[in-house]
């Protein structure tokens, strides 16, 4: 009876933390919001999307580099329905437990969420460059530039500095099989555009800039699986899951 109960607590807290996801970000605060010691330091807002409780201690967060695991030990990390957390990416864990064993890469970088094991993907997104205090939060299953930050309240979609466009009515992908890709420009606007792929766990793949219209690509993956496909053009980014068949 005891192995069942505790069978049945490990699947609801997994289902429970897919719940969380990452909801805004800035790599480059120096007027928005203080921490605790009244700096300006990079953050990271989590977002509990579910109507239940979600305890995210012992939730994993990732760059490219660095892994950081959030602390147990404070009522804090028990998040409402509906509730929002801040964790300062200021590589200063000495400030206190919410703070991380590294900072946001300015030039923009991979970041994901993971389950304790380490390896379960939560949400991930590529985090674009930005300037000061621009922030880039998520509008429903876009990722935008805001110069209007909203740490610990709804995103501001509508003020956003980016169109509202999605990923597919840019562009077109196309699985080719054998590990290439297919891209092709939607949009007679664009003249030149930069395709970074990432892995889940944050290795990229691919980055590199183009100006045709139709490209076959192939980064550099050993095995089949979802990678994470950004497409930057006119200085906004657009975001993309994709499959890629090895």
């Amino acid at each position: 009876m005891k192995n069942i109960l505790i069978t049945i607590i490990l699947i609801q807290t997994s289902i429970c933390s897919g719940q969380i996801v990452l909801s805004e970000m800035q790599s480059s605060n120096s007027t928005t919001i203080t921490d605790d010691f009244g700096d300006y330091e990079d953050w990271v807002e989590l977002h509990n999307t579910s109507n239940d409780s979600i305890e995210i201690s012992g939730l994993i967060l990732k760059d490219q580099l660095d892994t950081w695991v959030i602390p147990s030990g404070n009522s804090l990390t028990h998040l409402p329905p509906g509730g929002y957390f801040i964790l300062w990416a200021d590589d200063q864990e000495i400030q206190g437990m919410f703070h991380t064993n590294f900072k946001l890469a300015s030039g923009g970088e991979f970041l994901g969420i993971y389950e304790s094991d380490g390896t379960t993907v939560i949400d991930s997104v590529t985090i674009p460059a930005m300037n000061s205090d621009d922030s880039f939060i998520r509008c429903q299953n876009d990722w935008l530039i805001t110069s209007a930050p909203t740490p610990l309240l709804t995103n501001q979609c509508s003020a956003s500095l980016n169109d509202l466009n999605l990923f597919d009515e840019l562009f077109m992908l196309r699985n080719n099989g054998e590990g290439t890709i297919s891209i092709e420009l939607l949009s007679k606007s664009i003249q030149e555009y930069k395709v970074s792929i990432y892995a889940l766990n944050g290795k990229s793949v691919l980055d590199e800039k183009y100006t045709e219209s139709r490209i076959i690509i192939s980064p550099s993956i050993n095995i089949s699986g979802t990678y994470i496909i950004s497409i930057s053009a006119d200085n906004n980014l657009y975001t993309k899951r994709f499959w890629i068949e090895k």
